[in-house]
C-alpha cells in the first residue's frame, strides 16, 4: 500500500472519455461506456487496441488520485467536458506484476529520436508539447504488447478492485445467444468432458473393484450472466461523489433468471461409461 497521497493504490480504465470528432474508437469498443462496459464484463477481459502514437495495441489505465476522478467524472478536463462514470479499477501492484508501466512524456524532438525502440518500449511514448498536446492530466500507464501478442488482459478478482458504474444498483444484464453460439458453447463442454472423462478413465485402472460407473454431464443455456463481475466491488457516480454500492451478485441475478425460466438449459450433454477393473475378479 502507498503512503503517498498522491501514488493511489488502483488505477482505472475508463470506458468512455470525452472524444473529438474523428476520434473512433476501435470496432469492438463501438456503443455507450456502458455498452462496452458490459462487454468487458462478460468477456471478462480487457482488450488493447492501438492508441495515439502506438503502432501496436495497447491497453490505458491512469492514475490519477480519488479527488481527480471527482474532478473528471464532474467537470473534465481539457474542455472536452466530463468522462462517463464507467471505468474498471485495478490493483497497482497486481497492474505492475502484469507490466504495466507509466508512459513517456516527450517532446516532437525525442519522438522522433526514439522512433527505432522495440515496439512495447516505443509504445509507451506520449508526445507532449504544452498548450497544444499536453495529456498529463489522465496520468497515463501503458500496458504494451507485441503485435502478435493476444491484446488482453484477464479480469481477475486479484487484479480488479471494483467497478465504477453511471446509476446506484447497476447489474451487467444477462445475454441471449444466438444458435449459432449455443452450439460452440455445447462443442466447448463436450470437449471439456470428453478431457474429464479421459481422466476419470486413467484413475479407474487404480482403483479396486469390479465396475465402475462414471459419468459426466452439463447444460448449456442460451442465456450468459457476466460472469466476471461476480462479487466485485460496485462505485456509483451519483453526479458529486463515487458512492460505494455494494457488490454484483450475479450468482443471485441467474438464480431470479432461473425462477422466471421455464425452458431451462436449450442443450444438454451427457457422458456415461462402465469399466470393469481386472483387481476386481481376483
Amino acid at each position: 500500500m502507498s503512503v503517498h497521497p498522491d501514488l493511489p493504490d488502483t488505477l482505472v480504465h475508463f470506458t468512455g472519455r470525452p472524444r473529438r470528432q474523428g476520434d473512433e474508437p476501435p470496432d469492438f469498443a463501438r456503443g455507450t461506456a456502458e455498452e462496452r462496459m458490459v462487454s468487458i464484463l462478460h468477456g471478462g477481459v480487457l482488450r488493447g487496441a492501438r492508441d495515439f502514437w502506438a503502432d501496436a495495441p495497447v491497453l490505458c489505465f491512469s492514475e490519477v488520485t480519488e479527488t481527480a476522478r471527482r474532478v473528471m467524472l464532474r467537470d473534465g478536463v481539457g474542455g472536452r467536458g466530463p468522462y462517463a462514470p464507467w471505468g474498471v479499477v485495478l490493483d497497482r501492484q497486481k497492474l505492475i506484476q502484469a507490466g504495466a508501466r507509466p508512459v513517456l512524456y516527450l517532446s516532437r524532438e525525442e519522438m522522433q529520436q526514439t522512433r527505432h525502440l522495440p515496439t512495447p518500449l516505443r509504445n509507451r511514448r506520449v508526445r507532449y508539447d504544452p498548450g497544444y498536446s499536453d495529456w498529463l492530466h489522465e496520468r497515463e500507464w501503458r500496458l504494451c504488447f507485441d503485435p502478435e501478442q493476444t491484446p488482453e488482459l484477464a479480469i481477475t478478482s486479484q487484479l480488479v478492485v471494483g467497478v465504477i458504474v453511471g446509476s446506484q444498483g447497476w447489474m451487467p444484464p444477462s445475454r441471449q445467444m444466438d444458435a449459432a453460439d449455443a452450439v460452440s458453447e455445447a462443442k466447448a463442454l463436450l470437449q471439456t468432458a470428453r478431457a474429464q472423462m479421459k481422466e476419470l478413465k486413467a484413475a479407474a485402472v487404480d482403483l479396486p473393484g469390479s465396475i465402475l460407473r462414471l459419468s459426466v454431464s452439463g447444460g448449456v443455456s442460451r442465456t450468459k450472466f457476466a460472469g466476471a463481475a461476480d462479487r466485485l466491488v460496485r462505485w456509483y457516480w451519483d453526479g458529486e461523489d463515487l458512492v460505494p454500492d455494494g457488490v454484483f451478485d450475479v450468482r443471485e441475478q441467474q438464480r431470479c433468471d432461473l425462477l422466471h425460466d421455464d425452458q431451462g438449459p436449450s442443450i444438454e450433454i451427457s457422458l456415461k461409461a462402465d469399466f470393469t477393473s481386472d483387481a476386481g475378479d481376483q
